[in-house]
């Protein structure tokens, strides 16, 4: 019915069959079959015309503000999905680990922004079970990290792999050597991450059938508390690879751990039956070609 109701809100405005013909572009004949079909429907009379006058009747009068209002409301849907689909305005909504919201997603969204100043991005950082549950409840448009073990209608791309690493003070006995296996930290006081974070299941389901077990003194659920408690010298601590760019504290060594070499696979957690907005396609490309670029980090010196 929008062809109805602008064709009768031009005649409306000009009172004049040929020039509302002209200004919504269609033929004479055509808008006087539009304003025809409308009172049909309407079942009331909404102009009269003579050879001389058109005019609208009581009815007409009372209609056309309702009218009005109907192609306004169609005119501002049109634009804003012209907008959506130009990426003139929108929302984002990225579910990511914090190990990835702390390293690899701060470049892209500051890209993503500089292209598309008039979308609003929202990041939800938390541990796994936040990111998988933003996805799948549609609180978020995609999220990045770890393959949930149960996928449900959820889809997921594997990107990279996070290593797990050791984290020690440049002055404690294990500090010059250039690697370490699990065994050799079994006996060592341990600053582990909590057993509800992605990187923890990684290191107990690694661990599991081993023999090998940890002495776990504190179990933080931020990698940056971690890294604070090792500084502090409370003990030994479990870092990812991803952070330790992020983790700017003197006198501190990252050592690669072995035997089991054990690394965190983080991906794109998407939703099957999610429609994604033409901003979030754009910043889902963005994020999985920024992703791709990951660089390999050894073990280092953190300063």
């Amino acid at each position: 019915m929008d062809k109805h109701f602008r064709a009768f809100v031009a005649v409306a405005r000009h009172l004049h069959f040929t020039k509302a013909a002209e200004e919504i572009h269609i033929t004479q004949p055509s808008l006087s079959l539009l304003i025809q079909q409308l009172e049909e429907k309407l079942r009331v009379k909404l102009i009269t015309r003579s050879t001389r006058q058109v005019a609208l009747t009581e009815m007409g009068k009372a209609f056309l503000p309702l009218a009005e209002n109907v192609v306004l409301d169609m005119d501002s849907a049109v634009r804003h999905m012209r907008d959506l689909a130009e990426l003139e305005q929108g929302k984002v909504t990225v579910a990511a680990f914090p190990s990835v919201a702390a390293n690899q997603l701060p470049p892209i969204l500051v890209a993503f922004r500089r292209r598309y100043p008039k979308v609003r991005v929202q990041v939800v950082d938390g541990i796994w079970n936040t990111v998988v549950e933003s996805v799948r409840s549609g609180g978020a448009d995609f999220g990045i990290g770890s393959r949930p073990p149960v996928m449900g209608n959820l889809s997921y791309q594997e990107i990279y792999n996070d290593e797990v690493m050791l984290l020690a003070t440049e002055d404690h006995p294990l500090a010059s050597e250039k690697s370490l296996s699990w065994h050799q930290i079994m006996e060592e006081e341990i600053i582990v991450l909590s057993p509800d974070t992605g990187v923890r299941q990684s290191i107990d389901a690694a661990l599991d059938g081993t023999g090998i077990t940890l002495k776990p003194i504190v179990e933080p659920a931020l990698v940056q508390t971690a890294a604070a408690l090792v500084s502090a010298g409370a003990g030994l601590g479990i870092i990812l690879s991803s952070y330790l760019k992020a983790v700017r504290m003197e006198g501190l060594v990252a050592i690669p751990l072995e035997k089991p070499n054990i690394r965190r696979p983080v991906g794109i957690i998407t939703r099957k039956d999610w429609v994604m907005s033409p901003a979030a396609k754009v910043m889902l490309k963005m994020a999985i070609d920024g992703l791709h670029e990951k660089p390999v980090v050894a073990a280092t010196v953190i300063a």
